[in-house]
Order: structure tokens, then sequence, then C-alpha cells
């Protein structure tokens, strides 16, 4: 518990503008209605090492497929984006159509939607997530604030302590437990604030 304490102490800043609800500063993670499941994911880089993970939850919060995994020497874009590039591969293994993905990081998801050109060193990256997100009958993409995005972040942290990728199904490590317990009760966060 303290060691993912200390990572959302170190890790939460620079929020940008984002679509969750907002309500006196509250900041929530949302659900997704039906047909549609969420993929929220993001990465880490600690001491010259890099991580992604990934969370992909039903519309009653609960997780499906959690991935954590260990990417060696990379930097922190790059590792956000192979965490997404993971995601709809595994979503579409479970025969999934209908996602949401969503991201505190503009960085990543609005060179996939094309608003801006993606830089030279993602551009292999991007491609590969636009060709695996073609096959899925609906996706929608999306930024979120940091605060909705705790899960994913766990997950990241969680990549920076195993050898390869990791996979669990519909239970997550405890290091995370705490993140998806909030987001499971619906909880509000303050804009800000660190578990």
């Amino acid at each position: 518990m303290a060691t993912i304490n200390d990572y959302f102490k170190d890790n939460v800043a620079n929020l940008e503008n984002a679509e969750v609800p907002i309500e006196n500063n509250l900041i929530k993670w949302k659900c997704p209605m039906s047909p549609y499941v969420k993929i929220n994911f993001d990465g880490s880089v600690s001491n010259s090492l890099a991580a992604g993970g990934f969370v992909i939850k039903n519309r009653n919060s609960k997780p499906i497929l959690i991935c954590a995994m260990n990417l060696g020497s990379s930097t922190i874009n790059v590792a956000k984006a192979l965490a997404l590039r993971e995601a709809p591969i595994w979503a579409r293994r479970r025969s999934l159509t209908h996602v949401l993905v969503k991201s505190d990081s503009k960085i990543i998801i609005d060179p996939v939607c094309g608003v801006y050109e993606v830089s030279w060193n993602l551009r292999s990256i991007i491609e590969d997530i636009r060709w695996c997100a073609s096959s899925f009958q609906d996706i929608k993409w999306g930024h979120v604030f940091k605060e909705a995005n705790f899960v994913a972040n766990a997950m990241a942290y969680v990549g920076l302590k195993i050898v390869n990728l990791c996979i669990w199904d519909a239970c997550l490590p405890v290091e995370a437990n705490l993140a998806l317990l909030v987001d499971c009760n619906g909880s509000s966060y303050v804009k800000g604030f660190s578990l």
C-alpha cells in the first residue's frame, strides 16, 4: 500500500482540460454505457526503466482484463504508446466490439485521432494502434484527467517491478487495489488529489 501511495504522490501533476464529469472541481472515473467497455492506459519511467499498463473495465466498473509490462529503457511517450498498442490487441482477443479508450496522455491520444502529426519515434506504434482499432465495430477516444486514470497509472507502476508482460483476468495485483476500489465506489477526486 505504501508503494502505490508513493507512486501517486510522485506522479500527479500537469493536469489538462479533459472530458470527465467535473462538479465543484471533483473528478471521477465514469462507467461506460452498454455495449461499451472502457480502456484506460498509461506509462511510467523510473531510473531509465520504462513500463506501461492498461485496464479494461465493463459498465459496472469491474475489470475484465488488466495488464502491466516492463519495457526496458525507453521514453515516457513510447511507454504510453506501447501500452495503448497492447490494449486493443487484448480487447479483440476477448471479442470486445465497442470500446472507449481514455488516458491522461493527449500526446498519444491526439495523434491516434489525427489531431496532429505524430513524432517520428512514435509513428510506427501509432500506425499499429490505428490498424488494430479499425477492427472494432466502434471505438471512441478521449482525454481524461489523471484522477480518472489512477488504475492505469498503478498498472504502469506495477510494470516497473516485473520482468515481462503480465495479464490478470478480472482481478488486480495488490498494488492497484486501492485505485480500483475508489473507482468502483464511484468516489470523486478533487483536482490534484493523490492516493
